[in-house]
């Protein structure tokens, strides 16, 4: 083999070790972002609503609170307007990263078909993961088979986004401020 071509397999290899990142996932290396925002909370607004009218959250005061940060966990209480009940869990797992909604009643009981959602798809990035609706969610409520949420940081903008596409068509999204951190202590919150 001729000098420059070890020269030049030595460079790729140097490039590929320098893109495995360590070996981590991309659905790992997104995960951790959250860590950056950690121990506040975030105004958002939805920016698109196509889920039926008068659905609840048309025109609504969102805030997502991100107040339980763990190596394998992540829980974001979701209020809309004076509504608590919604918390997003996400989960490092072995079949990879896994969100869930997790709805309760005032007094804490959960809802019926509680938990759903799905594993990252494989094909998200660091900044952007898709969830796919998983086999417990279609299993429990076959017409969540459609159901594909996302979410996104924009780290440029700094925004985060909460997305729900069926069949492929976005239907909701919500946007979040990351510039104006809420300390958890604030009365709204």
């Amino acid at each position: 083999m001729k000098p420059h071509n070890h020269l030049f397999l030595s460079m790729l290899c140097i490039l590929l070790l320098a893109g495995c990142s360590n070996g981590q996932r991309a659905d790992d290396r997104f995960f951790e972002n959250y860590f950056d925002y950690c121990g506040f909370a975030y105004e958002g607004r939805s920016v698109m609503v196509d889920l039926g009218e008068d659905h609840p959250l048309e025109d609504a005061d969102l805030l997502m609170i991100l107040d339980h940060c763990e190596k394998h966990e992540i829980r974001i209480p979701f209020y809309v307007n004076d509504d608590r009940s919604r918390t997003w869990i996400l989960q490092r797992t072995a079949e990879g990263l896994h969100l869930s909604h997790d709805h309760r009643y005032e007094d804490g009981t959960p809802y019926d078909q509680n938990l759903y959602g799905g594993y990252t798809d494989g094909e998200g990035t660091v900044l952007k993961q898709f969830f796919p609706a998983d086999e417990r969610t279609i299993e429990e409520r076959p017409a969540r088979a459609i159901n594909v949420w996302s979410k996104e940081f924009d780290r440029e903008n700094e925004r985060y986004y909460y997305r729900l596409y069926l069949e492929g068509e976005l239907r909701y999204e919500a946007e979040f401020d990351l510039s104006n951190p809420i300390p958890i202590d604030d009365e709204r919150i």
